[in-house]
């Protein structure tokens, strides 16, 4: 190996690729030419290479070639030259920069533009890594301020958002402000303000509990918590839909008419209408529930009142209630005379779940999806309809029978006027769980199946005490429950008389 020291110039890096094009080895099969004006600067030339070395303390970092032309070219000393002081800069820093930096100086940047744009190599954790360290650390035994599963089922809709696809994946401390901020407004494009509320808040929750708690395997620094300056200046509007009776009955009729057939003008040929999808339409109908917990209703806490006969209990755990408190709710005879026939036709006899989803398998047994009653009504609106040709196919089918477009949440501010007008003013936070004060946890612990008969028995039992342990709001959720659902399947009752009403559907 021999070495000259030298001002490299552009004869020096003529001769290096001289011998670097013909393929034979120099004497001492290697020749380096030192430069005398930039201290660590090198031309090393070997066989079928001329390459520019940057010999800094225990490194010796390749960072451009004389030679050949299409490898990271760097044709003269002067370009060399002035990469020392940043290549130096980031070897002291942080080595593991300096390749993201050389890919981006390579691609056309010059070097100002390529330490901007570097995407620097972390093994901090990724944005899903710290959603999943927030809920398996908010979901402890231990957790000062535990999580439930309506806030978890939140989060993850939050991570499945296209919008968030290009960065879930990206390390935590590589997230700008600019993207975040994108991410709301695409979110608020695509599917509103509420939504992009939610996201931005959840992003903000983990970012903050991550940077806070664990900062060394985020990669996240508390000196600068730059995402808590990203904000919205939207607020979303207070909704004062609230359907008639009679509306959401004929929406009832309409949707069992396509439980066997497709809806009018969609091309699929598929039924309209799930029959699990229906028979937790109609449970949210009737019991007023918020459509993530009223769905999160086990198979085992739905069973017959031993105290009043014909009634039924429902019960919730408080991890299930937006309130945090166990709900018991007390279901009429003729509720829950109209629901078994239609609890029958969508039973999965594998499931845990009251309401079990058609996509549920041994392996991951879920419940019908929040979503899936309120897109029932959208197909029925044709609000989701492909479009062909320029035109719409699908048939407003609430337009087309004089009723307005509602959601099963808008039941809830229906229900307070029939609690009025029946002289129940109390009824409807009752039965919404708004003013329960029961907070023992029900409990559900992993059984053997010698255990499962003795375990339910005690569960019910313990159910039972909970809701007559409050005798007057067990009254209360009686009377109002009665008073709500007579209304409703008495209207149901009219709306399926065809002298009565006629509705427009597809033959």
């Amino acid at each position: 190996m021999a070495t000259e020291r030298v001002q490299i110039g552009e004869s020096h890096i003529k001769a290096a690729v001289k011998i670097a094009q013909s393929g034979e080895e120099p004497p001492g099969k290697i020749h380096i030419y030192s430069d005398t004006r930039t201290q660590g600067l090198r031309l090393v030339v070997q066989k079928n290479k001329a390459s520019w070395v940057v010999k800094y303390r225990e490194w010796s970092k390749v960072v451009g070639y004389a030679w050949p032309e299409d490898e990271r070219p760097l044709k003269t000393a002067s370009a060399a030259r002035d990469l020392v002081p940043i290549v130096k800069g980031l070897l002291d820093e942080d080595p593991v920069q300096l390749e993201p930096f050389l890919v981006a100086r390579h691609n056309g940047r010059d070097n100002k533009a390529a330490i901007a744009e570097m995407r620097p190599v972390l093994t901090t954790w990724t944005i899903r890594e710290c959603f999943a360290h927030f809920i398996e650390a908010r979901t402890a035994a231990s957790a000062k301020k535990p999580i439930g599963t309506n806030y978890i089922e939140e989060l993850n809709r939050t991570l499945r958002r296209p919008e968030l696809s290009k960065v879930v994946d990206e390390p935590a401390a590589l997230l700008k402000r600019g993207q975040l901020e994108n991410i709301r407004d695409d979110v608020e494009q695509s599917s509103g303000v509420s939504p992009s509320l939610k996201a931005l808040s959840n992003v903000k929750n983990v970012l903050t509990y991550c940077c806070t708690q664990q900062s060394g395997k985020s990669g996240l620094d508390h000196r600068d918590m730059w995402w808590n300056l990203v904000t919205s200046d939207k607020q979303v509007k207070a909704r004062d839909r609230k359907p008639d009776i009679s509306d959401i009955a004929k929406t009832l009729v309409l949707a069992a008419e396509y439980l066997h057939k497709p809806l009018p003008g969609r091309q699929d040929g598929k039924r309209g209408v799930r029959p699990n999808v229906f028979s937790a339409f109609t449970w949210l109908v009737l019991t007023c529930q918020r459509a993530n917990a009223g769905l999160s209703l086990l198979r085992s806490d739905f069973y017959a009142d031993e105290r009043d006969d014909g009634w039924y209990l429902a019960a919730w755990d408080e991890g299930v209630m937006k309130a945090k408190k166990t709900h018991v709710l007390p279901i009429p005879p003729r509720v829950a005379q109209h629901l078994f026939p239609l609890l029958e036709a969508a039973k999965n006899p594998d499931s845990k779940w009251a309401f079990a989803s058609e996509r549920g398998t041994s392996k991951k047994d879920i419940h019908v999806n929040r979503s899936a009653p309120l897109a029932l009504v959208g197909r029925l609106a044709a609000k989701n309809a492909h479009i062909k040709g320029g035109k719409e196919a699908a048939v407003d089918l609430l337009t087309a029978n004089g009723i307005s477009y509602w959601t099963p949440h808008d039941i809830r501010r229906a229900l307070t006027d029939v609690m009025d007008a029946s002289g129940i003013p109390g009824g409807s936070s009752a039965v919404l769980a708004h003013e329960i004060k029961l907070s023992e946890r029900l409990g559900l612990d992993v059984l053997s199946e010698a255990q499962r008969k003795e375990w339910q028995s005690q569960r019910v039992a313990k159910i039972t005490s909970l809701a007559y342990g409050n005798p007057q709001h067990l009254d209360l959720k009686k009377r109002a429950m009665k008073a709500w659902s007579d209304a409703v399947l008495d209207a149901l009752e009219v709306a399926q008389a065809p002298q009565a009403v006629e509705l427009q559907a597809a033959a």
